[in-house]
């Protein structure tokens, strides 16, 4: 296959046009075809840009294809640029005496298939039919070449419209009828041009060719045609910028989760999202406009006058941002939702509602406050002192308990609560506050002032969730006394029993000691003396044994002596001891 070359003209035209619209595209538009060439960058530029060498046809269909599709992004851009490069070049001498010889369109047409033979390197073969003096049907079969495209059947189309710009004459109504670049034999265009009379052809012939004012109404044609693009590319930045609003509004009002819909000035409804419908079960051909939305979401008359009443204030106060309200309103299963109605305006003559379900908030709210109402009540009600602190130690509550026991003037919001120990125990304080901080439980005792005494309290002091640190003083200045009065008395009862006990083991020795001891005095034998004597050791011996087991005495073990009175069991209490 043949490589065709084709005029530098072509690809100057390019170039023209490009850098007369978009001069900043020009290096985009060279890029990379000094490899195709083999030059050098600057060396490309001048061969593209010069108007009578040879380059392969590859280059200038690159080209094309480049201004069409990357920069202009316009599918007529190479009608375009060679009708203007056709309009606007100088032919030199020879061709424009060449052209007021022709005298018209027709007779170049004529003329035609021999210039195509001379001078065409992507043309095969042109011819017309239908000729007469206002438009013909011109025959073109191209070279086969893979380069060639629809591309360039509209060169081919725009150099020749512009031929009659020439003899200045409108330029000519070039129609496509078939291409034969797609599918058929040769390219078929439906030429039609304004007739030329005798007077404008022998004009032309002896003034010459009217470039000047074939220049002037390309110019003003371009002119319009600038403006026409300006306006078409505002009017698709515009449309563009509608459609993604437009996608941007959808995307938003159909995932939302709040209700919303759109109302004119007669009331009547002009959009409503699916949150509003799933919100409360009416569906959109059920609403038809206020009144009848009113009517099915406040069947209550008195609620229904409440409601429109206060849509009417909102609308002549003025506002461009209307008040929230909150109504119950009555769904289509007949539950009620309190909702939480923003209004707006969008225009004079529109208004937006945005309606969110606060059914489940109000109640958690409702919850919320009776139990803040019973905590507070039995806070209150504790004889404890409880402060509530948060994470700089600063009181946020105090209950009626903890300002009878501390400063009640200093137990105000924002108080520090160490300020409220005494400045020795403030030290203490703050490393007890650092322990809890970490999450630990702290429980002391602490003393402080109070009622004319020292008054003795177990504290107890916990970090919760979220910073808040809860501290209870418990007064147990009572129980410390009561376990110091038990304590005493069980020494008491120790010492009792322990009389007891004595009383108890001493007594039958002692008493047959003195027994003993009488008979002594009764008796003159020295045999019965003797025996009496005997016994009075055997029961020193017995005395000594229980003082012994006295003071071997070593657990706390008793048993009854008499009905209601226990004494010490000397046998379980006293430590055995060997001999």
């Amino acid at each position: 296959m043949s490589n065709p070359l084709t005029s530098t003209f072509n690809t100057m035209a390019v170039i023209s046009y490009v850098r007369r619209r978009r001069p900043e595209a020009v290096p985009r538009l060279l890029e990379g075809l000094d490899q195709m060439l083999g030059l050098s960058p600057a060396e490309t530029e001048a061969l593209l840009s010069h108007p009578g060498r040879w380059i392969p046809m590859e280059v200038y269909c690159e080209m094309l294809r480049r201004a069409r599709e990357d920069i202009l992004q316009d599918p007529r851009a190479p009608y375009r640029l060679f009708f203007e490069a056709v309009t606007f070049h100088n032919w030199g001498p020879l061709k424009t005496l060449y052209l007021r010889l022709m005298g018209s369109p027709g007779s170049l047409i004529r003329a035609a298939p021999w210039l195509v033979r001379r001078f065409s390197r992507s043309l095969d073969r042109l011819w017309a039919s239908e000729l007469t003096d206002s438009g013909c049907l011109l025959h073109i079969t191209w070279k086969p070449h893979p380069s060639l495209s629809h591309d360039n059947c509209l060169t081919m189309m725009g150099g020749i419209a512009s031929l009659p710009l020439r003899w200045g004459s409108p330029p000519a109504q070039v129609v496509e009828e078939q291409c034969a670049f797609g599918g058929h034999p040769a390219t078929v265009l439906r030429m039609a041009w304004a007739p030329h009379t005798w007077r404008l052809r022998l004009r032309g012939m002896f003034r010459g060719v009217n470039a000047g004012r074939a220049r002037f109404l390309v110019d003003s044609l371009n002119e319009h045609a600038r403006q026409v693009e300006l306006l078409t590319e505002q009017s698709r930045k515009m449309s563009r910028a509608l459609a993604q609003e437009q996608m941007r509004f959808k995307a938003l009002t159909e995932n939302i989760s709040l209700g919303a819909a759109f109302v004119d000035a007669q009331g009547q409804f002009l959009y409503c999202n699916p949150a509003m419908e799933r919100m409360f079960g009416y569906e959109r051909s059920q609403l038809g406009d206020l009144h009848g939305w009113r009517g099915l979401a406040y069947p209550d008359p008195e609620r229904r006058k409440e409601a429109e009443q206060a849509w009417v204030d909102d609308l002549a106060s003025g506002k461009k941002v209307l008040n929230q309200r909150t109504f119950r309103v009555r769904c289509a299963d007949g539950s009620d939702k309190d909702v939480l109605f923003r209004a707006g305006f969008l225009s004079e003559e529109e208004k937006f509602l945005l309606m969110e379900d606060i059914t489940h908030r109000l109640a958690a709210e409702q919850r919320l406050k009776r139990s803040e109402a019973l905590m507070r009540a039995v806070l209150e009600g504790s004889p404890d002192a409880v402060l509530v602190l948060d994470r700089r130690g600063q009181v946020l509550m105090a209950n009626r308990a903890a300002k009878g026991v501390l400063d009640a003037e200093g137990l105000v919001a924002g108080k520090p609560a160490l300020d409220l120990l005494p400045p020795e125990r403030r030290a203490w304080g703050q490393s007890l506050w650092e322990w809890v901080l970490q999450g630990k439980v702290a429980r002391e005792e602490l003393e402080l002032p109070g009622q004319g005494e020292q008054r003795l309290f177990e504290l107890l002091a916990v970090s919760l969730e979220g910073g808040v640190v809860i501290i209870n003083l418990r007064d147990i200045t009572h129980r410390d006394r009561l376990e110091k009065e038990r304590q005493k008395a069980a020494r008491l009862t120790g010492v009792v029993e322990l009389a007891g006990t004595a009383a108890h083991e001493l007594n039958q020795p002692l008493t047959s000691l003195l027994a003993s001891s009488e008979m002594m005095g009764m008796y003159q034998e020295v045999g019965d003396l003797k025996r009496q004597a005997e016994r009075i050791r055997q029961d020193a011996l017995r005395l000594a044994r229980l003082v012994e087991r006295f003071g071997r005495i070593v657990r706390y073990e008793t048993k009854e002596y008499l009905p209601g009175r226990r004494i010490i069991d000397l046998d379980k209490a006293a430590a055995h001891h060997e001999d």
